[in-house]
């Protein structure tokens, strides 16, 4: 039986690892969830914290959060970097952005829609540029952040680069010629891939 990949029916979280398994060419069931399913699992202390996404090994062993998982499936598929420095560079910036996330969530989820705006504006003109500069400075012209070829956090900013959202910074990205790079290489290298997945909001 292949593995299964649990999340909920959006790109969200589990997309770098859709992307990794997909690029690596591993079967796995891409198990999408409705909030029932959730309270269900959540219920039968299969969800270790009560969250996913989660990886279901062949076994029956259910791997749980996501930056493990992330780093699970790119040591044992070649995407991790063996040295120690060298994965502490693709670490640091998959916390990087999972620190960017936290200041997308209000963009999405604030409670007015005043409230909507005033975080996006902050995210355009504060949070974003400044995530962008650094990443640029680490790609360093390189192709990947892997060098020749991806490591864990290329499908992290991959599946970033190609969600719904990025519509809105579309702009900030072109000015980064990296990165602008990074997102057009992606987009043919995963051409099938994005033309036949799911279409989610996000």
């Amino acid at each position: 039986m292949p593995i299964k990949l649990i999340y909920f029916d959006v790109y969200g979280r589990a997309e770098p690892m859709r992307m990794l398994l997909t690029h690596a060419k591993v079967e796995f069931e891409d198990v999408r969830i409705n909030k029932e399913q959730f309270g269900e699992m959540k219920g039968s202390g299969k969800l270790e914290f009560g969250q996913v996404p989660a990886l279901e090994l062949e076994d029956g062993q259910v791997l749980v959060q996501g930056a493990s998982i992330l780093r699970y499936l790119g040591a044992k598929h070649g995407y991790y970097p063996a040295d120690h420095l060298k994965a502490w560079e693709a670490d640091s910036m998959v916390d990087a952005r999972l620190d960017l996330s936290s200041k997308m969530a209000p963009i999405m989820f604030g409670p007015t829609e005043e409230a909507k705006a005033a975080a996006a504006k902050e995210f355009g003109e504060v949070h974003a540029p400044l995530f962008f500069e650094r990443a640029e400075k680490r790609l360093a012209g390189q192709k990947y952040f892997g060098g020749d070829s991806p490591n864990i956090y290329d499908f992290v900013l991959g599946a970033m680069l190609s969600s719904p959202f990025v519509a809105k910074i579309q702009e900030l990205i072109n000015k980064f010629p990296g990165i602008k790079a990074h997102q057009e290489n992606w987009a043919v290298v995963f051409a099938d891939y994005l033309a036949n997945r799911p279409k989610c909001s996000f």
